[in-house]
């Protein structure tokens, strides 16, 4: 909670997986912050996480989220979670599976949210079927052997979409430890 005595609008906010602003002086009912990376907006609430983690339990993360330049250049577009083969992969929020299927030779489902956003995850060998509702943590299917983006070892990769535009996933996840500082007026 912002004290009186130190105006909101005179508070940064620094946070280890990104920037942070506040939109609004936080209330009492519903602190907002937006949590940022270039590129990516994430509304969630002061006690954090909008997604669940689809490997249980926490998995660590091996390699972060790096956007595009441009929408066909080079970049990570998600995360990769270190994970086991055969290991259950759940839906990180409540949503309806829009995408179930190959791509590039790995099997991948998407789930779209309330929200608009989607959540991609890959390689899954799948157990939903497009058109499926799922719930946060409902088993989607299994991480999958083929190869991908950590091999030789095994991974997931979790991605998150609005329109057309890559989101950094991270801050989905919550856990964005934010520490407030004095601006300095000038």
């Amino acid at each position: 909670m912002v004290s009186a005595a130190v105006p909101a609008a005179a508070l940064a906010l620094v946070a280890l997986a990104g920037a942070a602003a506040v939109t609004s002086p936080p209330t009492a009912t519903a602190p907002r912050v937006v949590e940022s990376t270039p590129g990516n907006e994430v509304e969630t609430s002061a006690k954090g996480a909008r997604w669940a983690w689809p490997l249980r339990p926490r998995p660590e993360v091996v390699a972060p989220f790096e956007a595009p330049t441009s929408r066909w250049g080079p970049g990570h577009r998600g995360i990769d979670l270190a994970g086991s083969t055969g290991e259950p992969v759940r839906s990180t929020a409540d949503g309806v599976v829009t995408h179930r299927g190959r791509v590039a030779g790995r099997g991948t489902v998407t789930v779209t949210h309330a929200d608009g956003v989607r959540s991609t995850y890959e390689p899954v060998a799948p157990a939903v079927a497009t058109g499926d509702r799922v719930g946060r943590g409902q088993r989607l299917g299994t991480l999958s052997p083929e190869p991908g983006h950590c091999a030789p070892s095994t991974c997931l990769h979790v991605g998150a979409l609005r329109g057309r535009e890559y989101l950094d996933p991270r801050p989905f996840f919550g856990g964005v430890r934010v520490i407030l500082l004095p601006v300095p007026r000038g």
